[in-house]
């Protein structure tokens, strides 16, 4: 863990759902909000709250969970699917949290979210959605955006002679680093392509000398460490289930958001068209104003001119709008007390 979240007060610790097991982060008890809880996005870890967790650890209690098939947790191939997930969320917030939080969701993250306010209500006061592909990773919509080659390469790597991260790091990421198309939806700068390639030596020698260990390099900035501590611990049969649709079985976007009647705040990061007409990130404008259309609750819409992960792009940003969104909607009426028994 981060020496900063450390010194914070924050501990890690494991939460068994019955099923499977969930590592998370917890921070210092605080009466000042409702507990704020965090799930990442796809591939990495609750590593990717390491920035924003410290800034807001003295208005909320913060956990943030890592999802099955990442890092720490308990790996389930051929079980992935957000009811799944969702079920998952809602053990750890009846069971760990125990009172009703805001549920903050990245990426696929924040489609639980939305799973969490429409299944799980009495756990849950209010939801923030940073940059959901809400209906754009619903198969097979999900064949009109750029992300559908990440998960697809993924899933070969997952196969038994796929080469595991390795090769997926060689042979896709690198070349999608130092694509400048891809740069744009992260305003981390790529490191320089020797550097890449030395990398993906230093992976595959690693992997074999430490199997099922995650890689970290300490000559790459922290934002890329994080990223690849959470690739190189990735289940990629978790991204097989978005690539042949059964992620989203027995579940639907429109029906789901239809039930939210709690307050939402929607971070819409950049997004643009690749010249073969394929969507660069999560979802258009178009497709925000779709997911307005059907939530019930308070509504707020901020855009943010960062990449997808936007807590690791943008945390001050995104700290300062929770906050003031926080205020606005008047979430601050929990009773004063001490939650230590809760994290």
């Amino acid at each position: 863990m981060d020496k900063e979240l450390q010194q914070a007060g924050f501990k890690e610790k494991d939460f068994d759902t019955g099923e499977v097991t969930l590592n998370y982060v917890a921070g210092p008890p605080c009466s000042k909000g409702p507990p704020l809880v965090f799930i990442h996005g796809q591939t990495v870890t609750w590593e990717e709250y390491t920035f924003i967790m410290p800034i807001l650890g003295n208005d909320f209690t913060v956990y943030a969970v890592t999802q099955r098939g990442h890092g720490k947790s308990s790996s389930t191939p051929g079980q992935y699917t957000f009811n799944a997930l969702g079920k998952d969320m809602e053990a750890f917030l009846r069971e760990v949290v125990r009172e009703p939080a805001i549920v903050v969701g990245n990426s696929s993250g924040g489609v639980l979210a939305c799973w969490l306010a429409a299944n799980a209500k009495e756990h849950v006061k209010a939801i923030v959605l940073e940059d959901p592909p809400l209906f754009r990773c619903d198969y097979d919509n999900i064949k009109t955006t750029s992300v559908y080659d990440v998960w697809e390469a993924l899933s070969r790597s997952s196969e038994p002679d796929g080469g595991g991260f390795a090769a997926f790091f060689r042979d896709f990421l690198v070349p999608a680093m130092t694509n400048t198309d891809n740069r744009v939806m992260s305003s981390q700068k790529p490191p320089p392509k020797f550097l890449l390639h030395i990398a993906s030596r230093l992976i595959t020698w690693q992997q074999k000398r430490h199997p099922g260990k995650p890689v970290d390099f300490s000559f790459m900035p922290s934002e890329r460490r994080i990223m690849m501590r959470g690739m190189s611990q990735f289940d990629g049969n978790f991204s097989r289930a978005f690539v042949d649709g059964s992620m989203g079985k027995d579940f639907d976007h429109a029906e789901t958001l239809s039930r939210i009647d709690v307050p939402v705040l929607f971070l819409h990061a950049r997004y643009f068209f690749k010249k073969d007409d394929r969507l660069m990130g999560a979802l258009t404008d178009e497709d925000v104003e779709r997911v307005q259309g059907l939530v019930k609750g308070p509504w707020k819409y901020v855009k943010m001119d960062c990449g997808h992960a936007i807590a690791i792009d943008a945390p001050e940003q995104e700290a300062r709008e929770i906050r003031a969104w926080v205020g606005e909607q008047g979430l601050v009426d929990v009773k004063e007390g001490d939650r230590a028994n809760h994290t």
